[in-house]
């Protein structure tokens, strides 16, 4: 795992092994630009980085309330890129309060839109399961490109 970002409101990381940015939010209140810059730093690697990326995990258990407006800003614009990018599927980290649960559920109306798969877990690791079980299929559709 290599750190790409590190502040004191999210991680971001890079998971080479499996073609992953994860986003692993911290709990303090996030601004808008501080919400943006986590998929910024994603999508930027995922546009430019060494290795094609075809998963993404937010682990959002410590994240606070997000704001309609930056859900908006993710939908409209994060998510449109990464699936330009190459994104297949992404994987969320939740406790699922009444919160996060309506936050996701308009995520994953916006990721079917865009032909992305989308899976909720409870903890990081079975996501990292799921991704390494769909690993093989991706880097061979991709070298046939």
């Amino acid at each position: 795992m290599r750190t790409l970002a590190d502040t004191d409101f999210v991680t971001v990381a890079l998971h080479e092994d499996l073609h992953l940015v994860s986003v692993t939010w911290k709990p303090k209140a996030l601004s808008f630009s501080d919400y943006k810059y986590a998929f910024e730093v994603s999508l930027e690697y995922q546009e430019k980085g060494d290795i094609p990326i075809f998963n993404f995990l937010s682990d959002v258990r410590a994240q606070t309330v997000v704001s309609p407006q930056y859900r908006k800003w993710f939908q409209e614009v994060a998510v449109p890129s990464a699936a330009k990018f190459g994104m297949k599927r992404g994987a969320v980290a939740t406790d699922a309060n009444v919160f996060k649960r309506y936050y996701l559920n308009h995520i994953m109306d916006t990721t079917k839109h865009f032909g992305l798969a989308l899976k909720l877990f409870k903890e990081p690791e079975n996501a990292f399961k799921w991704f390494k079980s769909c690993l093989a299929e991706d880097l061979a559709k991709f070298q046939k490109k």
